[in-house]
């Protein structure tokens, strides 16, 4: 054989090899075997960073601003504004790839995704809306497992609600003090019956509106879901959520799985929420307005 030969014949074998070394590094399906640890084992757990200090920290006591007993009153008006603007909110699983948040969250929106790491989101396929409440079903190709719905609140509850206010990570602790009609005005209407209740703690102890915090969940404490975050009156420190039987007039019978309910107590709580973020349950919802 030529030298010219043989040397071409070694350049293909480097190339082969090579070539065969690149396609190892590529991303491999999550595999149980005890010689490669599955995806979830490396660190970058969706939030992970933003909530390492809610295992220690304890949630901020909220300064009372009105006090529970100040009358609810009958009816409560949320203005929906006509120009709509890119935002952000919460939407936590309920079904295979089914998400609920709130109607105002993602209404008018040209695009709407929810975020699974920095600057990278899910798409999600399909919106519907409740034709009489500020609630909203998503769908996506895929989901985690999702959450089951429990039963009505009832007055002195407590309740546990997990999103992202402001656009971040966080956990409202409200207890029961009433329900109300909620009107929906402006760029839709609706009309419904919701819970209302007195903020207590929160974390991270950030003063302001819990805007962000729109669609999130509202646990109580056996773990299962009670409500939706529709609206807050930060004047008087309460907030304003959707009940159950709102929330099932949009979900049809499924055979998945539920997650085992986690009960919840005033003390730690959020460590609890922080998982429920970190393995995108609860997930950020992002609205981007083209014009």
């Amino acid at each position: 054989m030529r030298l010219r030969d043989i040397l071409a014949l070694i350049v293909v074998a480097i190339i082969t090899i090579g070539g065969q070394v690149f396609r190892g590094d590529e991303a491999q399906p999550e595999t149980e075997s005890p010689r490669r640890p599955p995806l979830s084992a490396y660190n970058n757990v969706p939030w992970d960073a933003d909530t390492q200090y809610w295992f220690t920290d304890k949630p901020a006591a909220v300064a009372p601003k009105s006090p529970p007993w100040v009358g609810i009153g009958p009816e409560a008006i949320i203005e929906i504004p006509h120009n709509r603007k890119s935002g952000t909110g919460t939407a936590f699983a309920v079904g295979k790839g089914q998400w609920l948040t709130a109607r105002h969250v993602i209404d008018g929106c040209d695009d709407v995704g929810l975020q699974y790491a920095p600057g990278k989101a899910v798409r999600v396929r399909t919106i519907l809306n409740h034709p009489n409440a500020d609630v909203a079903l998503l769908t996506t190709k895929r989901g985690p497992t999702p959450f089951e719905i429990g039963r009505d609140a009832s007055q002195g509850d407590s309740g546990f609600m997990i999103g992202f206010p402001t656009g971040k990570p966080g956990a409202v602790l409200g207890h029961k003090i009433g329900t109300t009609t909620l009107k929906e005005r402006g760029r839709y209407q609706t009309r419904e019956t919701a819970d209302v209740w007195s903020e207590q703690t929160r974390l991270p102890n950030r003063a302001g509106s819990l805007g962000g915090l729109s669609g999130g969940p509202i646990f109580t404490d056996d773990g299962r879901i009670v409500g939706v975050v529709l609206a807050e009156s930060k004047r008087r420190g309460r907030v304003f959520t959707a009940q159950p039987t709102t929330m099932r007039y949009l979900l049809s019978g499924s055979n998945e799985p539920f997650a085992t309910p986690v009960p919840l107590n005033e003390d730690d709580y959020p460590s609890t929420a922080r998982n429920w973020l970190t393995s995108l349950q609860i997930s950020k919802v992002l609205c981007r307005v083209k014009r």
